[in-house]
């Protein structure tokens, strides 16, 4: 079962993504807001255990998304994120994935890929609305410097795969490896980039220009 939480202030839409995750047989929300601020009251006081995924709105009342994103990270490192929100400005995207989400949706995306993303997100992979995806991925394709690369080539192409939305299991099956030597790699990574999860790690990443 995966648990979920709810961070939106439009209450019809949160009403939809209850309704959504309520239909869905290996989900389960265990807590919605209107703001960010009682989430994570409630998270640092373990009132509310932190939930597999957070689906995270960036308009919100009191401080924005964005802003509390980093708090959400320290509080509940390994719960992933994913924000949902009709911003489409690809720079948005970018300072989203540097400082922690896992996942980015734009509103209106069909039911299927809200719980498709949820699925791959709690999986491992980063996933970002193909209305985004072509701009985004232009923007991560950057030659960093390779002396300043503390991965290894396979460490690397390791990354960057896991970076374009692939999970473990289909990132092994491209490479011909095994999950196992994946999840080994993605240890290491974490270990060399210094960083608890996969979406702090292909920050870093891109804000060392190594992918």
């Amino acid at each position: 079962m995966i648990t979920l939480a709810i961070v939106e202030d439009s209450r019809i839409y949160r009403n939809s993504l209850l309704d959504i995750i309520e239909l869905t047989k290996d989900m389960e929300c265990i807590g919605d807001f209107t703001a960010a601020e009682p989430c994570l009251k409630k998270l640092e006081s373990a009132e509310m255990p932190p939930p597999d995924v957070l689906l995270l709105d960036l308009n919100l009342p009191g401080e924005n998304g964005l802003k509390v994103l980093p708090y959400f990270r320290q509080i509940a490192p390994d719960t992933e994120v994913i924000i949902l929100t009709q911003n489409d400005d690809f720079h948005t995207v970018l300072k989203a994935l540097k400082i922690g989400a896992n996942g980015y949706l734009l509103k209106g995306t069909t039911v299927t890929d809200i719980r498709t993303t949820i699925r791959e997100v709690y999986e491992g992979a980063t996933h970002i609305d193909h209305k985004l995806s072509r701009l985004v991925m232009n923007a991560l394709c950057r030659n960093g410097d390779p002396d300043s690369n503390p991965l290894s080539k396979r460490e690397t192409e390791v990354l960057e795969l896991l970076a374009q939305g692939y999970s473990k299991k289909e990132v092994a099956e491209k490479l011909g490896l095994s999950y196992h030597t994946i999840v080994c790699y993605v240890r290491t990574i974490y270990e060399k980039l210094e960083s608890p999860n996969l979406g702090s790690a292909i920050a870093k990443a891109i804000r060392q220009n190594i992918i």
